[in-house]
């Protein structure tokens, strides 16, 4: 069942606040990339070393914070995909993303994914859909470039990816290189015959 919830109205914040809300969402990633959505909001305020008021001033709730950390997530992978448009050659770049992707991923066992899948709001919707098209073309680049199989799409990658992340998430493997050997078997998986 998906938590639709609604964005509090924003205005314009003070440097301090932008400052702690930054803070703020380092530290849940990192709590929650330990102990899941087990962490508390005390915990996340004591890494920040802020108080638990100041967390709730920018994140009405623990949802909140969670679409937060997996906005700024899903940013990083659009900025890596698109800038993986402008290489010259299709397929490497394919695979740099792929691979920088499962990296990430090792690190960020509970953020990127599972966490905030059931969380709806605008924010995080967006750039779930920013992502998807980012991806999508970039999918798109190497198939036509004939370096991916004719029917390999976006969603194929999302669905081997969320299939592995699962699993190595479930059984709590955090290191890159396990990580990384998954993301080489995605590429493999889609690459042309």
């Amino acid at each position: 069942m998906a938590l639709v919830t609604e964005t509090p109205p924003t205005r314009p914040q003070r440097a301090d606040a932008r400052r702690n809300r930054e803070r703020v969402i380092r530290a849940a990633a990192a709590v929650f990339a330990d102990k899941g959505m087990e962490a508390g909001i005390p915990e996340i305020a004591q890494r920040a070393g802020v108080g638990k008021a100041t967390v709730y001033r920018s994140f009405p709730s623990k949802e909140h914070l969670v679409a937060a950390v997996a906005t700024e997530r899903l940013d990083w992978i659009t900025t890596l995909a698109t800038q993986a448009l402008t290489d010259d050659d299709p397929a490497a770049a394919f695979e740099r993303v792929i691979l920088a992707i499962a990296e990430r991923q090792a690190g960020d066992c509970a953020v990127a994914g599972s966490m905030a899948a059931d969380i709806h709001l605008p924010e995080l919707d967006a750039a779930r859909a920013t992502t998807h098209a980012a991806l999508e073309a970039v999918v798109d680049r190497a198939r036509d470039a004939g370096a991916l199989r004719d029917d390999a799409s976006a969603l194929d990658l999302r669905v081997l990816f969320t299939g592995i992340a699962h699993v190595l998430r479930a059984s709590h493997e955090q290191d890159p290189a396990v990580w990384s050997r998954y993301g080489e078997l995605i590429v493999d998986a889609l690459r042309a015959r």
